[in-house]
């Protein structure tokens, strides 16, 4: 040691590998999978859960739960089936809890098994790039490790926001995580944010019986979708559910302690409030990206708003770092695992782009949104000339069967005849939309598509019903 009581030198452990993944959700492993396939040395530094938001808290819990749902449903409605229960039918939210754990343990050890299997080196803490290719453990099971990397790959995910709402820090005040980490249900709970992720737990908590309000900023929910999608959701939540309901136009100003409960304020326009009580709040109003404390500003990393500046290659203006997923803008758990993989050739010195054109958005609630390619109010935004052609469900004979028909399909056809979206409220609309993300891809027309022979009966068949009625 020095006179001054300060380390002369520091053993540090140091490794190298041909690519490094920082973060271990669905882009970090997708990307080191791809990466060992092509023969490459990797590591991968996560320093939570494996697998992620979308693993843990996020895709895979919410649909355990759903699945749970749709089953209490058949079970409540099995008499319209001609099933006949002796006795009650209700929905257990801690058996149901208990199933989603399970599956989430055993898709989480899944990935940890694949990336072992495959020769990636697994670290546990968070990391720091602290110079150019090279990253450092600084927390920890691995803490102080330091890891050097021909290239490296920044995919940490994102968080739930905490927009500056007076009262946001109060008690029963709490996110998605924390509600899917609860052992007994809410008896009473506002979802401020009528998302994806609102509404699908939404679902599930008012088939578990309980009180649920959802509040929304916007002039309808799912404000990224189509309107008249959006609309019909809430009237088949509403049929279906009498214990949830819905307000908005609605903007959530304060949340305060009434009488026990939590009290939320929202502004309703026209200078007008309104408020709402139950006994938890949880806040669903988007997520941020995972990208303080990671080095970048001292690199000089170039940030587009809040996120990582990427080109089609997934690099950024270091020619070594790469960014994938929602750190890049992605938002969605498929993308990142479509863009980990690209990342990982480009790294490996092959050619791949990223291409967001056909991608698809679906929503899991008592009946499926699902959206893919321009919506009708971004056609018209982007002053595009197109035509809309329509089916219902109403008159499909396997949605009659399944006794769902409250939905619709819309397909948005362009002047050269080509599909360039469409979205779908039905049964299984998170599959039938992927036909259409297709016939995007491949640029297909309206009248190639019709050509196309689908099975009798099935959901898909609101497809051709629609594009032979004919666009207007």
């Amino acid at each position: 040691m020095s006179q001054t009581g300060t380390l002369v030198s520091e053993k540090i452990e140091e490794k190298e590998y041909d690519i490094i993944y920082v973060g271990g959700g669905p882009g970090g492993f997708a990307g080191a999978l791809k990466s060992a396939s092509l023969g490459q040395s990797v590591a991968l530094i996560e320093a939570d859960l494996m697998g992620g938001t979308c693993v843990n808290w996020g895709c895979i819990p919410n649909k355990s739960l759903l699945a749970s749902t749709e089953a209490y449903l058949n079970a409540k409605d099995g008499a319209d089936y001609g099933v006949e229960i002796n006795g009650d039918v209700a929905l257990n939210f801690i058996k149901s809890m208990n199933r989603k754990n399970e599956i989430v343990s055993k898709l989480r050890g899944g990935v940890t098994f694949m990336l072992q299997n495959a020769g990636v080196s697994i670290y546990k803490g968070k990391a720091k790039l602290v110079g150019e290719r090279k990253v450092k453990i600084e927390s920890g099971q691995d803490q102080g490790k330091v890891l050097i990397g021909k290239n490296v790959v920044i995919a940490t995910g994102s968080s739930p926001s905490r927009p500056p709402i007076k009262g946001i820090e109060g008690k029963n005040v709490i996110n998605s995580q924390i509600l899917l980490a609860m052992e007994e249900p809410p008896k009473s709970l506002i979802i401020a944010g009528a998302g994806p992720e609102g509404l699908e737990l939404g679902t599930f908590l008012s088939a578990c019986g309980v009180k649920v309000t959802v509040v929304e900023m916007m002039p309808h929910i799912l404000p990224l979708e189509d309107t008249d999608i959006a609309n019909a959701l809430q009237d088949a939540l509403s049929d279906e559910f009498k214990n949830i309901e819905f307000h908005v136009g609605a903007k959530v100003l304060e949340i305060k302690d009434s009488d026990g409960l939590k009290e939320v304020v929202a502004d309703v326009g026209n200078g007008k409030t309104e408020s709402y009580k139950a006994e938890y709040v949880m806040m669903s109003i988007g997520r941020i990206p995972n990208t303080a404390n990671l080095g970048l500003e001292e690199l000089g990393v170039e940030f587009n708003r809040r996120f990582i500046k990427v080109d089609k290659h997934m690099k950024t203006n270091l020619p070594w770092l790469y960014a994938v997923g929602d750190v890049a803008g992605g938002g969605l758990a498929h993308v990142a695992l479509v863009q980990g993989p690209i990342a990982a050739l480009n790294a490996a010195g092959k050619e791949a782009l990223y291409d967001d054109k056909a991608l698809p958005r679906s929503v899991y609630t008592y009946e499926e949104v699902a959206s893919v390619g321009l919506t009708e109010e971004q056609a018209k935004n982007k002053g595009i000339s197109f035509k809309i052609a329509r089916s219902f469900m109403a008159a499909n004979g396997r949605a009659l069967s399944l006794g769902k028909t409250h939905g619709f399909i819309k397909i948005i056809i362009d002047q050269n005849n080509k599909i360039i979206g469409a979205t779908m409220l039905g049964p299984y609309a998170s599959e039938v939309i992927q036909e259409i993300a297709a016939a995007i891809t491949f640029g297909a027309t309206a009248d190639q598509l019709a050509t196309v022979i689908h099975g009798h009966p099935t959901i898909s068949e609101v497809i051709i019903d629609a594009l032979n009625a004919g666009a207007k």
